[in-house]
């Protein structure tokens, strides 16, 4: 425990001392995030704070894990996931900034004659995940999105089903069930559905940060249990890291994490339960997470089949501003509730 602990104070203080720096640098070349026109107009005053600060905690934590806390087993490939799920972040983040990207007009031009077998298919395709994922105004969009996501979620499912030959799901009170070719199928959804909840989570100031440290000290206990030492290590490195990051983004936030930083933690919370094989975890210390999540598809969907709306406003966490909540209070208790779902997954591990 004092080496994690020392793992979490080195990150920490690297964190602290590059965060004003990164600050500065973002400010000045006006990194800033785009503020969505139909979300609340409380977050119009928002518009242009500086974004990407996920950036600097996965530099530090990846830093850190490599010449400190390498492990093949258990560290190298969640940090190598995690900067996969970065590197998308970062394209994101740029294309939001900078420009908006139109991948089927550079299709069409560069392949005229092949452009209408695939047209019809391809518009059902981008039609579907429009309703069920996020509006955006600039950059990515949702398919483009997914299929990025699909090729990193492909990846870590085959890889731990073809190079680690696991084919099992852990179940408190069972133990180990095999289910052979499904596993890699079921740790791809998950993989998807985590990375898009954290990142639909990523609304309010403060609140994936916080969710965040409160998940991966849940994983930092379960480790420390089941006697994954240098997955406990990392959790607690990737802890140090994210508390100067949730100094600057608590309310009213000088950075956000931007979409970097929310795919980076969704890749790392659900690398660290395959490893431990503990994915049913997921749902309890990720509650809130999936919850707010699965609220803007539903939503979606709701509004698209039925003409009527399940929240005032999706994500869910902006339902309950509408609600007359203030942002730091939903912030406050979605906190909460998220702690107390994460002791009931340390339960659940230990069963």
């Amino acid at each position: 425990m004092l080496e994690q602990l020392l793992f979490l104070f080195l990150a920490a203080a690297l964190s602290a001392l590059f965060y004003p720096f990164w600050i500065g640098f973002v400010y000045k070349y006006q990194m800033g995030e785009a503020i969505r026109m139909n979300g609340p107009q409380t977050h119009f005053k928002k518009s242009g704070t500086p974004t990407m600060g996920g950036l600097v905690f996965i530099i530090v934590v990846a830093a850190v894990t490599f010449l400190f806390n390498q492990s093949r087993t258990q560290t190298i490939f969640p940090v190598f996931v995690a900067s996969m799920a970065g590197l998308f972040g970062i394209m994101e983040d740029l294309a939001k900034i900078y420009a908006r990207l139109n991948v089927r007009r550079l299709v069409q031009l560069a392949y005229p004659a092949y452009f209408k077998l695939f047209f019809v298919p391809w518009a059902w395709f981008k039609e579907f995940w429009r309703i069920v994922g996020s509006s955006t105004d600039v950059g990515l969009q949702t398919y483009q999105k997914f299929l990025i996501q699909a090729a990193i979620g492909g990846f870590v499912s085959l890889w731990a089903y073809f190079k680690l030959s696991w084919d099992y799901i852990w179940l408190p009170l069972i133990g180990e069930v095999h289910i052979g070719f499904l596993y890699p199928v079921a740790i791809f959804l998950l993989f998807i559905v985590i990375l898009n909840s954290v990142a639909f989570t990523d609304g309010l100031d403060g609140l994936a940060g916080g969710l965040a440290i409160i998940a991966l000290l849940a994983f930092w206990v379960i480790s420390s249990f089941l006697g994954y030492n240098m997955l406990a290590s990392f959790s607690a490195t990737f802890v140090g890291a994210l508390f100067p990051f949730l100094y600057f983004n608590i309310y009213p936030a000088r950075i956000f994490m931007g979409n970097v930083g929310a795919h980076v933690l969704g890749a790392v919370l659900t690398t660290l339960a395959v490893i431990m094989h503990r994915e049913v975890v997921l749902f309890f210390v990720c509650g809130v997470f999936l919850f707010d999540g699965i609220s803007s598809p539903l939503q979606q969907l709701s509004a698209k089949l039925t003409k009527k709306r399940i929240f005032r406003m999706a994500p869910a966490h902006h339902h309950f501003e509408l609600l007359g909540w203030p942002e730091a209070k939903v912030t406050l208790r979605f906190w909460l509730v998220g702690a107390l779902l994460s002791f009931v997954g340390i339960f659940v591990a230990l069963l």
